[in-house]
């Protein structure tokens, strides 16, 4: 059986026992001296910058101090609405840090080895030579907030990939059943991290680390949108975690 298709049947095995759901507790929305969290918090959810903060509140971004200077400039010590812009370009100005193609450099101030990884994608390089690429906001949102569910995804994969373009149509499903190997694997390892607390230097500690790793790896590789060198990854992640399993037999 070919490696993929080894790794996509075991999921359907995983199926049969893992549930996904998300993890991590929302911020609490404490006060802050950040002049541009402060008004654009005030603004009713109806408006254009009023729907952006409420998407904002509660996301990692708040959790890590990620506020909207980080992305658009500005200064959060102003309190008048003219000195706080000064600096702050529009999405469509081609200076701007949040234009379209300049997007993933901003987020890679922070995000370096996704930004590594998306850069060495072909839909990196389309980004760049017709600016008809995807970028973090097609699959993260403009807050960047959130990550797609496997419809959702297969749906967005859609707009480019499919018949009547006549590229790779079959990529949209294969990109769902990937993804939910990822989400899967993940839960996988939480349980098994749960389950096994083995000493370190052992042959159980190693299997663990092991799959810890290829499971990163694998992560990271989404970014490059290679999904044979994921499908491989999360092979080893499989073989690592029932090495896991087995050392747990043998004692």
């Amino acid at each position: 059986m070919p490696r993929t298709d080894h790794v996509l049947a075991c999921a359907l095995v995983l199926c049969g026992f893992l549930v996904f759901a998300p993890s991590g507790r929302c911020a609490t929305g404490a006060k802050t001296g950040n002049s541009c969290v402060r008004c654009h918090s005030r603004l009713p959810a109806s408006t254009f910058v009023g729907v952006k903060s409420h998407s904002w509140r509660g996301s990692i971004h708040q959790q890590h101090g990620v506020t909207c200077d980080k992305c658009h400039g500005g200064n959060p010590k102003a309190e008048g609405k003219a000195r706080a812009h000064l600096g702050v370009l529009g999405s469509s100005d081609p200076n701007s840090s949040v234009y379209f193609k300049k997007i993933p450099a901003t987020c890679g101030r922070c995000h370096g080895a996704e930004y590594y990884k998306f850069t060495q994608s072909l839909h990196y390089k389309m980004l760049e030579s017709t600016g008809k690429g995807p970028e973090c906001v097609t699959c993260h949102g403009s807050m960047v907030t959130k990550v797609l569910a496997p419809d959702t995804l297969a749906a967005v994969c859609e707009r480019c990939h499919n018949e009547r373009m006549g590229i790779f149509p079959d990529v949209p499903q294969k990109a769902k059943a990937v993804l939910l190997l990822l989400r899967e694997s993940k839960d996988l390892l939480a349980a098994d991290e749960r389950l096994y607390r083995p000493a370190q230097g052992t042959a159980q500690a190693k299997s663990l680390n092991d799959a810890r790793t290829a499971l990163y790896s694998a992560r990271l590789d989404w970014h490059r949108f290679d999904l044979d060198t994921i499908t491989g990854h999360l092979q080893d992640f499989y073989d690592a975690v029932k090495k896991l399993s087995a050392s747990k037999h043998k004692r």
